[in-house]
Formats: structure tokens, C-alpha cells, sequence
């Protein structure tokens, strides 16, 4: 496990899926993701605490997210236009827990790019890169239960639905249920060969 531990941090992986790449999260981004975050349709689903308010604030959810690779924690990527390398979103494992070979992902999309199946195409290939490059076994994923285009993306690229975590988060003051998903790799036989 170390030994693989010590190759996949020594270069961040860049991923290549035609009309976008998965790329390292950058200070350079941060217009792009404060937009994303701001938007009051994108964001009704996201924690209060997980919404920066500021660039400044932005500035340091950047330096967090894109820092985990470089702490050798976890990965996180800018989804980005292959042309012209515009941000359009995000996606990466906020939780690596190496011991158990099982990761939690998240994701966001700017609105713009919605319902044109880019999260489809990227979730199951960072899906696909976590069980190959990562060794995972398990991939696990929360969302709000009423959040049903998160819901329908995570059935969509294969992930079940394994429960309801009730009273998980506070959104907008009030405890709110989450709904938790998991993926395990005999889950993607089929894609992994």
C-alpha cells in the first residue's frame, strides 16, 4: 500500500475525457468557483458552511481542496473545458481513508453546463480512476434526500442507495436527512478490464 501510496503522489493525474479535462484545482479558478457556489439554484442543496461568501473566501476553499493531494490525503479536480480550460466545476475524493480503501466523493457543476451529461461522463471515470489508480473497494457518496438530479446522476453511474442519515447536516439552519450512497468495485467488473 505504501509503495502505492508513493507513486500516485508523485505526480498529480491529470484526466482526459474528450471535451473536458480533470485537471489540478487552482487560485486561477477561483472566479469560476465563487460563481458556481453563489449561485443560489446550485448551492440550495449545499451546506451553509460549504458556500464561501467572499473571494477571499474562495481563495482559501481552494488552497484546501486543491492542498489535499499535496498533503498526500486525497485528490480534487477542476472540471474543465479541454479547449479552453475554462472552470466549470469540480469533482474529487474529500475523504481518503487509505487502511479501508474507501474514498467519499463530491462533486459540483455551474449551472451553465447542467443536464448535458458531463457529471455522468466525469463521475463514472473518477469512479473508474479511484477502484484502478486509487485501489479502492468502496466509493461512497451523501446527498440531500430531496436533492433528486444528485440522486438520479449517483443510480445513473451505478452507485445504491444504502440509506438515510437522518438529521446529518444543518442546511439553513434546520438538521437535515442525507441520503448515503456507495459503490464497491465488483460493482464496475465490467468497466475496469
Amino acid at each position: 500500500m505504501r509503495a502505492m501510496l508513493q507513486k500516485f503522489f508523485s505526480r498529480f493525474p491529470v484526466i482526459e475525457l474528450g471535451d473536458v479535462r480533470l485537471r489540478d484545482l487552482m487560485l486561477s479558478d477561483k472566479e469560476g468557483y465563487f460563481k458556481m457556489m453563489a449561485d443560489p439554484e446550485a448551492s440550495q442543496y449545499l451546506s451553509d458552511e460549504d458556500i464561501p461568501k467572499s473571494i477571499e473566501e474562495t481563495e482559501e476553499e481552494i488552497k484546501y481542496w486543491g492542498g489535499l493531494y499535496y498533503k498526500k490525503q486525497s485528490i480534487f479536480w477542476t472540471i474543465a473545458d479541454s479547449k479552453t480550460d475554462e472552470f466549470m466545476g469540480t469533482i474529487g475524493f474529500n475523504n481518503w481513508n487509505f487502511h479501508n480503501q474507501r474514498a467519499e466523493v463530491s462533486y459540483d457543476l455551474m449551472k451553465e453546463h447542467w443536464r448535458k451529461g458531463i457529471m455522468t461522463k466525469v463521475l463514472r471515470n473518477v469512479a473508474i480512476f479511484g477502484f484502478k489508480e486509487m485501489g479502492l473497494a468502496r466509493i461512497e457518496a451523501r446527498t440531500m434526500l430531496d436533492n433528486k438530479p444528485s440522486t438520479g446522476l449517483l443510480e445513473k453511474v451505478g452507485f445504491k442507495l444504502e440509506g438515510v442519515q437522518r438529521s446529518y447536516r444543518i442546511i439553513r439552519g434546520q438538521p437535515t436527512d442525507i441520503t448515503l450512497y456507495g459503490l464497491v468495485k465488483d460493482d464496475y467488473s465490467g468497466f475496469l478490464s
